[in-house]
């Protein structure tokens, strides 16, 4: 089973369930499978995995805007902002992270390590196979 298979099934699965493909394939992982990496969709991460990637994602983000356009020219203190970035990027993280493993749950995915394994159902021709 190669990870192209698995992600095209699983892009397949998350378009029957109605995700919205922005959702399932965003830009930053297109950017990266084209590089060579093979990232699975968000919703197929770990727990951990997402808090990691969308806390430190958006971490960096807001905490450049917030320094350069509100917090440097107020005269913020560095720690201060150091602070504020780390509890809103693990803020966001937690709810991102928490939100996708709920929606994972209520679509009722497939794991990732059984997407596009032949079932057992589809197997017409076992039965004729067997000994008693």
């Amino acid at each position: 089973m190669t990870f192209e298979e698995q992600l095209a099934a699983a892009h397949q699965e998350l378009a029957s369930k109605g995700v919205w493909h922005a959702n399932y394939n965003p830009p930053l992982c297109r950017l990266l499978r084209r590089f060579g990496y093979p990232v699975k969709p968000p919703h197929y991460e770990g727990w951990l995995t997402n808090v990691l990637i969308f806390g430190v994602g958006i971490g960096l983000v807001w905490g450049m805007v917030m320094w350069f356009f509100s917090w440097q020219p107020m005269g913020i203190d560095p720690l201060f902002a150091l602070r504020q970035t780390a509890l809103f990027a693990g803020f966001f993280g937690l709810i991102m992270a928490s939100w996708l493993w709920l929606r994972r749950k209520q679509l009722k995915l497939t794991p990732w390590e059984q997407l596009a394994e032949p079932s057992d159902a589809d197997d017409e021709g076992d039965e004729l196979n067997e000994n008693p």
